[in-house]
């Protein structure tokens, strides 16, 4: 004999999770990009083409949106390919962007004088954000 009751829980049971990854998916974004590095002398003048920055594998940072690096907002993080290009998945919500320099995490200050907050970015959901980023060791 067939166990009706069963075979609803079953089916409500694979439906509930199904719903629950397929949301999931959907509130994600996606962030990709190129990191890289300013070298040398990078000092403008007549005939001088501009500094391009070379493309790096480095360590990118993604926090809560802030005004400097804390390591207890970190919500990810990815490493760059040689290539200096990296992509990741994040949750909805407002982040800022570092970059591991050496001993230290930098980042660019963006929306000052007010608040000056780090790389700051929003994630919506099924955005897919094109962020470039560098470091600058130029001497301009």
């Amino acid at each position: 004999m067939v166990n009706w009751n069963f075979i609803v829980l079953l089916i409500s049971a694979i439906f509930a999770t199904s719903c629950a990854a397929q949301k999931q998916e959907q509130q994600d974004g996606l962030v990709k990009g190129t990191i890289g590095i300013y070298e040398g002398n990078c000092k403008p003048g007549p005939g001088i083409p501009p500094c391009e920055p070379r493309p790096i594998s480095n360590i990118i940072y993604f926090t809560q949106k802030s005004e400097r690096f804390n390591p207890t907002l970190v919500i990810d993080s990815v490493q760059s390919k040689p290539d200096g290009s990296y992509e990741i998945s994040l949750p909805v919500g407002s982040y800022s962007l570092f970059l591991k320099d050496g001993d230290q995490v930098v980042c660019d200050l963006i929306q000052c004088p007010e608040v000056c907050y780090c790389s700051p970015f929003e994630i919506t959901e099924d955005t897919v954000l094109i962020i470039d980023a560098n470091l600058d060791h130029a001497t301009w």
